[in-house]
């Protein structure tokens, strides 16, 4: 799922680097986004995005990846998600 991210970010011209994905992969492993959609939302937007010109392309790109998650009570690092039934 964060590699699909990482990919679909990139398709959509949003210059993202495989340093900074590895930078929010530590982030996460460090819990960081608390187990939240919505921490994990401003954490990545953080770490991955150098220009307020491509926000509007991240905010779609994370609405379709990230579409009907919520937080979960298992660790980030385990990268296990629920979807919204």
């Amino acid at each position: 799922m964060f590699l699909q991210f990482f990919t679909s970010l990139r398709d959509a011209q949003v210059p993202v680097t495989l340093r900074e994905y590895l930078t929010l992969m530590e982030a996460l492993n460090a819990d960081l986004a608390e187990q939240t959609v919505e921490n994990f939302y401003y954490l990545s937007r953080a770490s991955l995005v150098k220009d307020e010109r491509n926000l509007d392309k991240f905010d779609r790109v994370f609405g379709t990846v990230f579409k009907g998650l919520r937080a979960c009570s298992t660790p980030w690092r385990r990268r296990t998600f629920r979807r919204n039934g």
